[in-house]
């Protein structure tokens, strides 16, 4: 049981991976209710559609080592910033906290692959 305590030294490297995984999952949910990290429905465009239905296909998401790093390109790089014409912003990607449900799904495969790690899994 000890060496399995001391294996849970290497749990972020680890689950990094299963994370992005799962940030991905939470990121297309959130764009597909075209909702901003924080819960905000975005602004509908001028002729009354849904905006930046493609904004989960221009985010990148990958683990280096034990890090999470998300990434946006394109038009919809310019949209969370507001840096559009009409100054519209539409923000993607979170910038001061993790989302609740980003939490939430991250806690979930961390708690799941230590639990696997301690069984000897």
């Amino acid at each position: 049981m000890i060496g399995r305590l001391r294996d849970l030294e290497d749990l972020p490297e680890v689950v990094a991976p299963e994370v992005a995984d799962a940030v991905r999952d939470e990121l297309e949910k959130q764009v597909a209710r075209g909702v901003g990290p924080d819960g905000r429905p975005w602004k509908l465009t001028r002729d009354g559609r849904r905006p930046l239905r493609g904004a989960a296909k221009a985010t990148s998401i990958k683990a280096i080592g034990s890090v999470v790093v998300m990434d946006l390109g394109g038009p919809e790089a310019r949209h969370n910033l507001g840096a559009v014409r009409g100054k519209v912003r539409r923000p993607v990607l979170p910038t001061r906290r993790i989302p609740d449900p980003m939490v939430r799904a991250i806690r979930r495969v961390v708690e799941q692959r230590a639990i696997r790690m301690l069984e000897g899994r």
